[in-house]
């Protein structure tokens, strides 16, 4: 028994249809499949981070990429602050608990990048 030609027709644009929802249907597992692996992941990277944060203030010492707050709740306020409300601010801090001498800390856009200790004879604003 042959198909007439409408037959075929209907039938090639019934298994495209069909094909096209498939393919459809694997894309959005995927990408959902996909979206809750990142999800994960990013709340698992989070929560290092906290603990790295929350170790770090236990034991009075900075982390890069702390927020200006975590760094005035860990080590106190800052001696003398230049820069501030500036995209660039410098804190000094003279002879905390965990570091001795003149330190400086450098924020950018509200967290801390660089912290390092002043050289002697360099005496920061304020100070």
């Amino acid at each position: 028994m042959k198909l007439e030609i409408i037959e075929k027709k209907a039938l090639k644009a019934v298994v495209i249809v069909l094909a096209g929802i498939a393919v459809i249907a694997v894309g959005l597992a995927l990408w959902s499949r996909y979206h809750v692996f990142s999800e994960q992941r990013e709340l698992e990277l989070r929560r290092a981070y906290e603990e790295q944060m929350a170790e770090a203030m236990e034991q009075e010492l900075l982390v890069e990429g702390m927020s200006r707050g975590v760094v005035r709740a860990t080590l106190g306020p800052p001696d003398s602050i230049r820069g501030q409300g500036e995209l660039t601010e410098l804190w000094f801090y003279s002879d905390t608990m965990m570091y001795e001498g003149v330190w400086q800390s450098r924020f950018e856009r509200g967290y801390l990048t660089e912290h390092k200790q002043i050289q002697a004879g360099v005496i920061p604003p304020g100070l």
